[in-house]
C-alpha cells in the first residue's frame, strides 16, 4: 500500500503520494501495521471525546463523523490518482504521514503518524560511510515516527492526544480555544467584578483559553447563582472572594495569573472532596461518570 503525506494549510495540494521501492514498501507497511496493532491492543477502551479529559493508558478518545476522514480515504482508494511527491516540493510542509496497512482487504482503516521538521535529515550535517570513507550526501531523507497519533475507521477517528491532531487537522469544530472576543465577553459577564485596568487577553495562555471555553460550554455561570457558587466554594474550602451583596453580589476577579487559573479551575469543577478522608483534591482530567 502507498505511503501518503498530508500537507499544511499553506499547500494548495492537500495530499501527496510518496513513491518507495518494493523492499521499502514491505518494511513501511509492516511498521504501520505493527503500530496500529500496538495502538489498538494497548488503548483498547474507546470513549467519546470530551474536552478536558485525558485518557488513561488503556483508553483512547474518538470522534464520529470526522469531516477530514474523507480526504484520507479518498487518497487511499485513488492512490494512483494522487499527485506524486517530488524533491522540489520539499518536506517542510508535511504535517502527517499515513497509509492503510491492510489495504485492499480493509479499505477504510488508516494509520496516521505526525510529522515535524525534526524528522527531516539534513544532509549537510551527516557523514555517510561509503567504501571505507565518509562523505557528505546530497540525498534528502526523513525519519518515521515510532508510534501512531490516530487511526481512522471510515468516518471515525481514534486518538490519544487532541492537541497532536491540531497539528494535522482543523479541529475547531470539535473544540476551539477561546478567542480574544471570547475572553473579553467572559470577563465582562455581570457575575464578575473586574479590577480597573484588568486585561485577561494580555494574560491568557493556552491553559486559560481552554478553561474559558470549557466553562462557557458547561454554562455553569448561566445555570447557577452566586449563592450556588459560594456554597460550593465553602464546601471545598476554596477561597473565593466576592463584592457587594444580594442581587449586586459579584465574584471578584483576581489580578495575578496564578489566582486567575485557580478560580477558573474551581469554576470548571476541577476541585473535589474525598468522601472518605474529606480532603480536597484537584483533578487534571475528568469525564461524567
Amino acid at each position: 500500500m502507498a505511503l501518503f503525506a498530508m500537507m499544511n494549510k499553506n499547500s494548495a495540494v492537500k495530499v501527496y503520494r510518496i513513491d518507495t521501492d518494493n523492499k521499502t514498501d514491505i518494511k513501511i507497511n509492516k511498521l504501520f501495521s505493527d503500530q496500529m496493532a500496538h495502538f489498538e491492543s494497548h488503548h483498547a477502551t474507546e470513549l467519546p471525546f470530551e474536552a478536558g479529559y485525558t485518557p488513561s493508558y488503556n483508553e483512547c478518545s474518538y470522534i464520529k463523523k470526522f469531516i477530514d476522514s474523507s480526504i484520507l480515504l479518498d487518497a487511499v482508494n485513488r492512490s494512483t490518482a494522487m499527485p506524486l511527491w517530488t524533491k522540489n516540493i520539499g518536506l517542510d510542509g508535511i504535517t502527517a504521514l499515513f497509509m492503510a496497512p491492510d489495504y485492499p482487504k480493509i479499505k477504510d482503516k488508516i494509520a496516521i503518524q505526525t510529522f515535524s521538521k525534526k524528522q527531516i535529515l539534513n544532509e549537510s550535517k551527516y557523514l555517510w560511510l561509503s567504501k571505507n570513507a565518509f562523505t557528505m550526501s546530497d540525498l534528502l531523507g526523513f525519519n518515521l515516527d515510532d508510534k501512531l497519533v490516530a487511526i481512522i475507521e471510515s468516518d471515525k477517528i481514534k486518538f490519544r492526544n487532541f492537541n497532536n491532531l491540531r497539528s494535522i487537522f482543523d479541529m475547531n469544530d470539535y473544540f476551539a480555544e477561546a478567542t480574544k472576543q471570547d475572553l473579553s465577553d467572559f470577563v465582562n459577564q455581570p457575575i464578575f467584578d473586574i479590577p480597573s485596568g484588568f486585561d485577561l487577553v494580555a494574560l491568557a495562555d493556552n491553559v486559560i483559553r481552554n478553561k474559558v471555553t470549557l466553562i462557557n460550554n458547561s454554562k455553569i455561570l448561566v445555570n447557577h447563582t452566586i449563592l450556588d457558587i459560594k456554597t460550593a466554594a465553602s464546601t471545598l474550602k476554596f477561597p473565593i472572594k466576592t463584592t457587594g451583596s444580594g442581587v449586586n453580589e459579584k465574584i471578584e476577579m483576581p489580578s495575578t495569573k496564578k489566582e486567575i487559573k485557580e478560580l477558573l479551575n474551581f469554576l470548571d469543577e476541577d476541585y473535589f472532596n474525598s468522601e472518605i478522608t474529606k480532603q480536597r483534591f484537584r483533578s487534571n482530567s475528568k469525564r461524567k461518570a
